[in-house]
């Protein structure tokens, strides 16, 4: 009896153990369209913070969106940062930075996911926490990366297995 009761009881701790692994866990994916492949995943969570910058096709300006990830999956835009006005720029900046560098204009929109072009041009990349992705490195020329935040199981995330 104490046998089939210890088989039981490890049995139960390992299924749990195995549920908690492979439970799904908020993630930012970010996304190849063209190659239908994830190029980097990360775990997350409400209230992250990240920046996506990049070189204005015409202004030729540097730009930075930021973006937090709110609860359920959406992104919300928090700011927009670039040195001076231009076209497809949103207008008008309600205010300059600390330093005087950059205009910043406030965000509040909240977004399922966003997509980008990728050129030679833009230079851009994302940064979340101490990673910076230089995405003109890791996507070739005329795809399009999607950010979003998805749901993917945490073992394989932790594992690294996160394609």
């Amino acid at each position: 009896m104490r046998t089939r009761n210890a088989i039981i009881g490890w049995t139960l701790a390992g299924a749990a153990v195995a549920g908690l692994l492979l439970f799904p866990v908020q993630t930012l994916e970010v996304r190849s369209r063209r190659m239908d492949r994830v190029i980097f995943r990360e775990m997350t969570a409400p209230g992250d913070v990240f920046t996506f910058s990049y070189i204005h096709s015409i202004e030729k300006i540097p730009v930075e969106g930021v973006f937090a990830v709110e609860e359920g999956g959406a992104l919300r835009v928090v700011e927009t940062r670039f040195p001076s006005y231009g076209a497809g720029l949103p207008s008008p900046a309600t205010r300059k930075n600390d330093d005087n560098k950059w205009m910043v204009a406030p965000g509040g929109q909240r977004v399922p996911e966003f997509s980008f072009y990728i050129s030679p041009i833009n230079q851009s990349s994302l940064r979340i926490g101490d990673k910076t992705l230089d995405l003109n490195r890791l996507i070739e020329s005329g795809d399009i990366v999607t950010v979003a935040v998805r749901r993917y199981p945490h073992l394989l995330v932790r594992l690294g297995l996160n394609k």
